[in-house]
């Protein structure tokens, strides 16, 4: 059984969910253009999803210190991360080709990998620990709200956690391209959606109590200044996305920004987002020994 039900309620876990994975992503890519992020999160993910099918690698590789060496790593191809992450090779081989001169990826015989010696630096604890973090706290507001169970610790080893964040990002991430083939525009309209409503205290009646979504004079609307410092990409690719978002009808604009209006969010892909949403957190949950 879930943690928590798909009901009307369920919309606030869905908004949690929403700044958790935009949270992760913005740890997790560590500075870095998101595009850039994005390559180095799938490769890293691949090099280990393994580890989450065996209980005994899983515990051998738990705590902040433990480390797969490169024989234990499982490279993934620059086709693979192309067509994972919806990109032409040549960008990808182009961007990974940069990645390696910086020493944040390296390349075997099989492929891509994150180096042992970058998995294990300073930097790369710091980001897990602050991945712990995020999902502590989404946890402590889903059950604040009583939309997660009381329960005990689950399972806490960082890396463990870690991983299992940063995969419940990437699902919601393959999720959203089924509809949007571009990622990075696809986060783009997430952070549209946040910023236009993050001002709203999560207990609001018009985002728990009512049979619909929230009406429009509640939305404030984005300006290009704040999603170009919120997305990790270029100024000019943000405007250049936003415009032709707005000529497809995907978005709204006024005087101050950017937003997406209830009957926006009430057509597809939205209705199907959200409840991917619900499940890949139920997922993590799961995942998290909180079931």
């Amino acid at each position: 059984m879930p943690p928590f039900a798909e009901t009307v309620t369920v919309r606030v876990a869905g908004r949690l969910g929403m700044a958790f994975f935009l949270d992760i992503l913005r740890i997790a890519c560590d500075g870095h253009q998101l595009l850039d992020g994005l390559i180095l999160l799938t490769i890293g993910h691949a090099n280990v999803e393994y580890l989450e099918r065996d209980a005994a690698m899983q515990a051998r590789f738990a705590d902040y210190d433990d480390v797969p060496d490169d024989d234990l790593l499982r490279p993934i191809s620059i086709s693979a991360v192309a067509n994972s992450l919806g990109q032409p090779f040549e960008t990808i081989r182009r961007r990974t080709a940069a990645l390696r001169e910086a020493g944040a990826c390296a390349t075997t015989g099989k492929g891509l990998i994150i180096p042992p010696a970058e998995l294990g630096s300073d930097r790369h604890k710091v980001i897990t620990f602050a991945i712990n973090q995020k999902v502590r706290a989404l946890e402590a507001a889903l059950e604040a709200l009583g939309l997660l169970r009381p329960h005990g610790a689950g399972v806490t080893d960082p890396r463990v956690v870690a991983r299992l964040a940063i995969q419940c990002c990437l699902r919601q991430l393959e999720a959203m391209t089924a509809h949007i083939e571009d990622p990075t525009v696809g986060v783009l309209l997430i952070h549209v959606i946040r910023a236009t409503t993050e001002h709203l205290d999560d207990t609001h009646t018009e985002l728990s109590e009512t049979e619909d979504l929230m009406s429009d004079d509640l939305r404030r609307p984005a300006p290009v200044s704040l999603l170009t410092a919120r997305v990790g990409l270029p100024p000019e690719t943000v405007r250049r996305h936003l415009g032709r978002l707005h000529q497809r009808g995907w978005i709204a604009r006024s005087s101050t920004g950017y937003y997406l209006t209830r009957d926006m969010l009430r057509a597809p892909p939205w209705p199907q987002a959200r409840r991917d949403n619900v499940v890949n957190l139920n997922r993590l949950f799961a995942g998290l020994g909180r079931t």
